[in-house]
């Protein structure tokens, strides 16, 4: 249960990070793929507050957190590593969980692991022009 409740404030806490960094990125090609994961971002968390419903008997109930402004490199970097922490509570929740919530679990690491590498890949090409200089 404890896992469950820590992905749904991950997945909370990337929606904040990416409707930032949507914010200001300029980029059309970025701004579609940040759309696209706020989409599939937004059914995870349906997805995973079912499941705490499910095991738990209610909804989980967490408050906003409060998010620093930061650069986009700071972001993306942010994203990365949030997508990264998912995977490793997703693989958790995995081990703990059966059945379908546990198809669920393991659908959601291959996500978190495709997004950690987009975001990995958003992270060298805004970085790479400031070393090149």
């Amino acid at each position: 249960m404890r896992a469950v409740k820590q992905l749904l404030r991950a997945i909370k806490r990337s929606a904040q990070l990416a409707e930032q960094l949507a914010e200001m990125v300029d980029d059309e090609m970025w701004k579609q793929q940040l759309a696209l994961y706020l989409e599939d971002i937004q059914r995870q968390y349906e997805l995973w507050q079912y499941i705490h419903h499910l095991l738990a008997g209610a909804y989980e109930e967490s408050g906003e957190e409060k998010t620093a402004k930061a650069s986009v490199a700071g972001l993306v970097h942010a994203l990365c590593c949030n997508e990264l922490e998912k995977g490793m509570l997703c693989q958790k929740a995995s081990e703990k969980l059966s059945g379908a919530a546990r198809k669920a679990a393991d659908q959601s690491l291959q996500q978190a692991i495709q997004y950690s590498r987009l975001f990995f890949t958003m992270m060298q090409t805004q970085l790479a022009p400031q070393i090149e200089r």
